[in-house]
This record gives C-alpha cells, structure tokens and sequence, in this order.
C-alpha cells in the first residue's frame, strides 16, 4: 500500500514540474516578445516629448 502512495506522489510531483516548466516558459516568451514592443513605445514617447519641447520652448517661460 506505501508504494502505491510513493507512485501516485511521484506522478503528482512529475506532473507539477511539467505544470511550473510549462508556466516558466511561456512567462519568458511573453517578457521576450513585449521587449521590443515597450522599447519602441518609450522611443516614440521620448522624440513626442523632445519634439514638443523643441517647438513649444516658448510654453516653458510661462511656467518658469
């Protein structure tokens, strides 16, 4: 009967390793593919904001 147990706890534990390699995975192919995205994001926001400051320079006098 214990090795019963031993053999259903060993399957449980293989299958929880396949379930954490599976999530371990699939977490790294998302932060991969949004790498580019979050670059190409916080490229087009900077030149945005460079590019109105660069022709609104005037704006910043009323605050100053």
């Amino acid at each position: 009967m214990e090795e019963f147990f031993l053999h259903l706890w060993d399957e449980f534990d293989d299958i929880a390793g396949v379930c954490r390699h599976v999530t371990t995975a699939m977490a790294a192919e998302v932060v991969a593919a949004a790498a580019p995205v979050i670059a190409a994001v916080s490229g087009a926001l900077l030149a945005g904001a460079a590019t109105l400051l660069l022709s609104h320079g005037q704006l910043l006098h009323v605050f100053a």
